[in-house]
């Protein structure tokens, strides 16, 4: 099953980049296709992470050990 969505997941990428790509080139829009290639690349590896069961991250968990001490330290002022 996982095969079938890394195939599904890699033909969808391909097409966005065969519709997209050339536009921007005609275009000379060089730094939005940089832009297009880390965010599609990003998003497909995500994807094929995520199709294969890999455990991946959750930013607002990250966020959230950040900020605790200074929750922590808003709640005792507060008391």
């Amino acid at each position: 099953m996982a095969i079938m969505s890394i195939l599904a997941i890699s033909v969808f990428s391909t097409v966005i980049c065969i519709v997209e790509i050339p536009k921007m080139l005609e275009q000379r829009l060089y730094r939005e296709l940089w832009i297009f290639c880390i965010l599609l690349g990003t998003g497909t590896v995500l994807a094929v992470f995520k199709s294969l069961d890999v455990e991946i991250p959750n930013p607002s968990d990250f966020i959230a050990w950040v900020y605790s001490p200074l929750a922590e330290t808003m709640k005792s002022i507060t008391k």
